[in-house]
């Protein structure tokens, strides 16, 4: 980077890099303008002074709409990190308040747990803090988990792993009872109770990636009893399994409840879960760095509170919406 390059640089405000984030996630002059009650000539003005200070358009146009460049790309992602950093410098813990807090709230939940959680948790953050946003995450061993939670990449986990990483602190959250979903023509009628020869024989289906089978709840129970299972089938779609079993002979081992549920439809049946596996345990973890936060302390209390206060793992029911005269 030239000297003057770099004096243009370090002269971007937090105005122009607000700009620009809105600016590439937008993809319009004028869509920007009307956010923020500018003229479109003045949102322009910054956009060329932008695209000097980083040599490169940004924005370009394809047709009829605007289009990221491969740098615009680049941008967007550590412009949107930098941003959120600055309003946690400026937002100390003393004056944090969630309904002011623009925040971005990360979470990494286990797939098991967000599908019952997450309804909870958006409705209980659209009523405490309507302007922060919310961004989930999937825990595996691809997205870096250790590096994140080291770097504040994530504000809180929910995990089930069978013993919580020693290097995160941690507290209980939930049990759940476990059970084995087949399909209604399987030949082992429906209540019986397996052995855990009879469960690892069994071809499964599972919401864990082959190599993240080490995080995997069911795997890891396995692995501590020196066992293993035969995942035939691995998707990232935990709500989709119970389409798949009909007709097959797979099985998918899940919460009881939800299990019971998806079970009235008569095209699955239940089996009864070995004892060394019958139940998964659900934790809440963070770092050490962020234990005084009182941000920190106000997400743990609220999840935590949610969890207490609302049947988290009932299966979640759909909301009717009546819509006025």
């Amino acid at each position: 980077m030239s000297s003057t390059h770099r004096a243009n640089f370090f002269g971007l405000s937090i105005r122009d890099l607000d700009i620009l984030r809105r600016l590439l996630a937008e993809r319009s002059v004028s869509g920007v303008a009307t956010q923020l009650n500018q003229s479109q000539p003045s949102i322009s003005a910054t956009l060329r002074r932008l695209r000097d200070i980083f040599q490169d358009p940004l924005l370009v146009r394809s047709g009829q709409r605007m289009v990221l460049t491969d740098k615009g790309m680049a941008i967007s992602t550590q412009v949107d990190a930098l941003l959120d950093g600055v309003v946690e410098l400026l937002e100390s813990d003393e004056d944090f308040d969630p309904s002011t807090s623009e925040r971005t709230i990360r979470i990494a939940a286990a797939t098991s747990f967000e599908f019952f959680l997450v309804p909870h948790l958006v409705a209980e953050l659209h009523r405490q803090a309507p302007r922060c946003r919310l961004e989930l995450f999937v825990p595996t061993l691809q997205s870096g988990l250790d590096t994140e939670r080291e770097t504040g990449g994530l504000d809180a986990i929910v995990g089930n792993w069978p013993v919580p990483p020693s290097h995160l602190k941690h507290m209980p959250l939930a049990t759940s009872e476990l059970a084995c979903l087949v399909s209604a023509s399987h030949p082992l009628p429906a209540g019986t109770r397996l052995s855990l020869d009879d469960y690892v024989r069994l071809s499964h289906i599972s919401p864990s990636p082959p190599q993240d089978l080490s995080i995997s709840p069911i795997d890891g129970m396995l692995m501590r009893l020196g066992r293993e299972r035969r995942v035939m089938v691995s998707v990232p779609d935990y709500a989709i399994i119970p389409q798949l079993l009909p007709g097959t002979d797979y099985a998918f081992t899940v919460g009881r409840r939800y299990a019971e549920h998806v079970a009235q439809t008569g095209l699955l049946k239940i089996l009864v879960m070995p004892e060394e596996l019958s139940v998964m345990q659900f934790y809440l973890l963070w770092h050490e760095r962020s234990h005084a936060s009182r941000y920190h302390r106000w997400l743990r209390q609220t999840i935590r509170h949610l969890v207490r206060e609302h049947d988290v793992l009932a299966v979640p029911q759909p909301r009717v919406i009546r819509s006025g005269l």
